[in-house]
């Protein structure tokens, strides 16, 4: 693919991006996921060569990476697959999906992290055997206790005889590595883990965390592994899980009209609780009001938005709630 643009008189060829591989370790260091370069900037700076005699400039720059990209990603959304689809492809590529769900067998000192209630997942490093399943694990608070095997989210590979008092640590470089995971600090929707879906999605080829962490980061050791766990465990936009089995999950990319049915979803909640924080700090900004100063009556009633959800409060207080929502609002306003 290449893009003709013209400036100044001169043109200027943007040539397609380098693969998905070379521009992870462009941004990463190969173990530990940091810059190569003192700066971000550095590490993405245009770089220019051309020919002499006035010969045509070629331009490797940020911007002929963006357009290059976007444009691969609107010829991917014109694909249209279902799940199932993508699953019959991935079984006539040869995939050998049961290969990849073998379960590492616990041992002392493995580095896992298991999910603590419904809503809570630990990294705990393994003790010893309770009973013939569970397992004592020391986690990441020091609390030692025993887990049962359905618990285990995730066995980060590479790891052994892992010392308990070092989790921490760990924590904070999968936090700093995962920091630097936008590729562009003006364009944060353009993340690796979006990178990625486009190359698995034209390929149509399933992933596992460790086959993440080579591509986005050029390494599947401990680090870059657990973060591409972290990465695809919480993304609820690009890929979905196709296999499971005990801690091994494998990953397909959605299909391209799924994605944007996602992301659509995901705008529109991240407004409605904007529009929600804003509404509180209003009614917390007028409660802090000296009396005589406070916004009168009437202005709570002009803008609809703002009329519906005093409503809405109004009901919950005299317990005449019409609806769900109105009760849903009440739940969610705290000042």
């Amino acid at each position: 693919m290449m893009t003709i643009r013209a400036a100044n008189g001169c043109s200027s060829v943007l040539r397609s991006p380098p693969p998905l591989r070379a521009l992870g370790r462009l941004c990463f260091c190969p173990r530990a996921g940091t810059p190569r370069t003192s700066s971000r900037a550095a590490a993405l700076r245009c770089e220019r060569t051309s020919s002499g005699h006035g010969g045509a400039a070629r331009s490797y720059c940020v911007h002929s990476l963006v357009e290059s990209v976007i444009e691969e990603i609107r010829e991917s959304r014109r694909r249209r697959h279902t799940g199932s689809a993508a699953r019959m492809a991935l079984a006539r590529s040869g995939e050998l999906l049961e290969d990849k769900l073998v379960n590492r067998a616990l041992e002392k000192g493995l580095l896992l992290e298991f999910k603590k209630d419904s809503e809570k997942v630990l990294l705990a490093v393994t003790q010893r055997p309770d009973g013939k399943k569970n397992w004592m694990v020391s986690d990441q608070n020091g609390v030692t206790s025993s887990i049962k095997p359905q618990q285990i989210t995730f066995i980060v590979p590479g790891v052994e005889n892992f010392d308990q008092n070092e989790i921490s640590d760990f924590l904070q470089r999968a936090e700093d590595n995962l920091a630097s995971n936008f590729l562009f600090g003006f364009m944060q929707d353009l993340t690796l883990l979006e990178f990625a879906w486009v190359e698995l999605l034209e390929k149509n080829k399933s992933v596992t965390a460790e086959e993440l962490a080579e591509m986005i980061f050029g390494s599947s050791e401990p680090l870059e592994s657990y973060c591409a766990h972290l990465l695809l465990s919480k993304d609820e936009i690009y890929f979905t899980v196709l296999e499971a089995k005990g801690s091994r999950r494998i990953y397909g990319p959605r299909p391209a009209a799924q994605v944007e049915e996602q992301m659509r979803r995901k705008l529109a909640r991240e407004a409605a609780e904007k529009e929600i924080e804003e509404f509180v700090q209003l009614l917390t900004s007028a409660k802090s009001t000296p009396f005589p100063a406070k916004p009168r009556k009437s202005s709570w009633l002009t803008e609809e938005k703002i009329r519906k959800k005093i409503e809405s409060l109004e009901c919950y207080a005299i317990d005449a709630c019409k609806n769900d929502e109105q009760r849903k609002l009440a739940g969610v306003v705290h000042f």
